[in-house]
């Protein structure tokens, strides 16, 4: 019975509870050309709740996760990025060509399609790609 109230808790639970895994999603440079390559970073961090019970404070977390990014163009085309663990231990980078200019998302899909609401986490962002 204790068992069985353990995990009807841990379901009504929000999703932002202690220890949830999220992601901060940057590209470099912020404003890529059509044609040229960036830079796609991933900052995997852990969620802890406030002193005060409130959500979340995200702290660096060194994770070996298999990371799935996707670059979807502005015609919804979805391009896979290859990451790979930098030697900075909180940071993953794939590189990637923008071959279209217009509105790309940059997104990490096991994180959607309900996307975080945690302050900070930003699974999903949109890149301004110029002509």
């Amino acid at each position: 019975m204790k068992l069985v109230a353990a995990a009807l808790v841990a379901l009504a639970l929000p999703a932002s509870a202690l220890g949830a895994l999220e992601v901060k999603l940057s590209v470099v440079p912020a404003t890529p050309a059509k044609g040229a390559s960036a830079a796609i970073h991933l900052r995997p961090y852990w969620t802890y709740n406030r002193p005060d019970g409130s959500c979340c404070v995200l702290k660096p977390a060194s994770a070996n996760y298999p990371f799935r990014i996707e670059a979807v163009s502005p015609r919804g085309r979805v391009y896979p990025v290859r990451m790979r663990r930098t030697k900075n231990r909180y940071l993953w980078s794939g590189g990637f060509r923008f071959r279209t200019p217009g509105r790309w998302v940059i997104r990490a899909p096991q994180w959607g399609p309900r996307y975080s609401r945690n302050y900070g986490a930003k699974p999903r962002i949109t890149v301004t790609v110029a002509g």
